[in-house]
């Protein structure tokens, strides 16, 4: 049928008896789909399936993004989750026609059509339908009604959502450039590469809530209107001037006045840097007559002041490390050797035993190059040892157990399981 042309009601009962129909179990509405012109076909639309949560995002008026630079897979992002975006093919080809009218739109009484579902079998109903369609019944029923409606476009393929981790990666490699030095080096710091929130927004495949939860963990300060990493060397010299508070006021572990310690660094820090500072490195501890006190994340700043000592080139007597850095701790703070998980080796194993800095954060990101790289510093692994430095890739269906599986070959050594290179030469 040439676009624009119109069914009438004769030729509507033709095809129904051709089907072997019969018009007594159908309405009197019939409805013509027509094919668009192809010149008027509108192929900017397309089809995603929903679950639950994207469903209610969009009934609740709430903001979907696609996100994805030309050379990144697209993702879909509401307000607190990610989702993976691919492309399926559908088993039969689907139809768009706007305002489609249904059975209750078309007079079909559901009552009676399900009374007549229950009462008769699909295959009786069939043959009482082929019977009839030999009966003729011309002006038994009322002539029908024809109502055309337009196809808007015929879909192959349509777009699968699943959840996915953000991808967070190229967070800190973006913020690298600008790492705040001190002030006296913010001239070297190209001002164009500065980024605020919404820039970030645009560029991490990432949902506002997982951009701001690792924002927050890798320790980015909002400076100027724009987001900032510290630089190594001076995050320890503004933690080396928070902790000497501690002895110059003779506080308790427990006690830390953030009052006190704003006040005393105010003129040698920039505010925001010294509030987030003192974020990242205390918690609440006790309330006493309307005032809170603090107390410092012993494990996290025991962590960071052996990553100061491990900064320097090449391997270390582990009994002289072990001293060195209970030594550059507060009194009161409590090292232990289990802290250098995830950004030092120990090899127990020569004479005298030593440890050197190997923090996950220098490795490869693709995943075959940190394996690379990790069964040449170490051809063995323990579960324990190598998890560390692979579990950024585990996902809820592919654990660290599983990934170890997948990348590596396990074997047994004095009784306890190891993991080494899969294609070992």
């Amino acid at each position: 049928m040439d676009f624009g042309e119109l069914r009438t009601p004769e030729e509507a009962r033709k095809i129904i008896k051709t089907a072997k129909l019969h018009e007594s179990e159908l309405t009197e509405i019939t409805q013509v789909l027509r094919f668009p012109n192809p010149s008027e076909q509108n192929d900017r639309l397309k089809l995603m399936l929903l679950d639950d949560n994207l469903l209610k995002e969009i009934e609740a008026g709430n903001d979907l993004l696609f996100k994805g630079d030309p050379d990144e897979n697209v993702v879909l992002c509401t307000n607190t989750k990610t989702y993976d975006v691919k492309e399926a093919e559908t088993s039969n080809s689907l139809l768009l026609v706007p305002e489609l009218l249904f059975a209750a739109s078309t007079g079909l009484d559901e009552t009676i059509q399900n009374d007549s579902i229950e009462s008769e079998s699909s295959f009786e109903k069939s043959n009482a339908s082929l019977n009839k369609s030999t009966e003729s019944d011309e002006g038994s029923r009322p002539p029908r009604q024809i109502v055309h409606k337009d196809i808007l476009n015929t879909f192959f393929t349509y777009y699968e959502l699943k959840p996915c981790k953000p991808r967070l990666t190229k967070l800190r490699k973006i913020l690298e450039p600008t790492k705040y030095q001190g002030l006296e080096l913010e001239y070297a710091v190209d001002k164009s590469k500065l980024l605020s929130y919404e820039a970030l927004c645009e560029k991490i495949q990432a949902s506002k809530a997982e951009l701001n939860e690792e924002l927050e963990k890798i320790q980015a300060v909002l400076l100027d209107g724009h987001y900032r990493l510290l630089e190594f060397e001076y995050e320890f010299r503004v933690l080396s001037y928070m902790l000497d508070l501690i002895d110059e006021n003779s506080w308790p572990l427990e006690k830390i006045s953030r009052e006190v310690t704003i006040e005393s660094l105010k003129e040698l820090v920039p505010l925001p840097i010294l509030e987030a500072m003192f974020r990242f490195y205390t918690d609440p501890s006790i309330e006493e007559d309307g005032v809170q006190f603090y107390q410092y994340k012993q494990d996290k700043v025991c962590k960071f002041l052996a990553r100061v000592l491990l900064k320097s080139a090449g391997k270390f007597n582990l009994e002289e490390f072990l001293q060195a850095w209970k030594d550059s701790v507060p009194d009161g703070m409590v090292t232990d050797e289990s802290l250098l998980s995830g950004i030092a080796l120990v090899d127990k194993s020569s004479t005298p035993q030593v440890v050197w800095g190997f923090a996950e954060s220098d490795l490869p990101e693709e995943i075959n190059q940190r394996f690379k790289i990790l069964f040449q510093t170490k051809p063995k692994w323990t579960v324990d040892q190598i998890s560390p430095y692979i579990e950024c890739y585990a996902t809820e269906k592919l654990n660290v157990n599983a990934l170890l599986t997948k990348y590596a070959r396990a074997s047994t050594q004095d009784g306890v399981r190891v993991f080494s290179a899969k294609h070992m030469k």
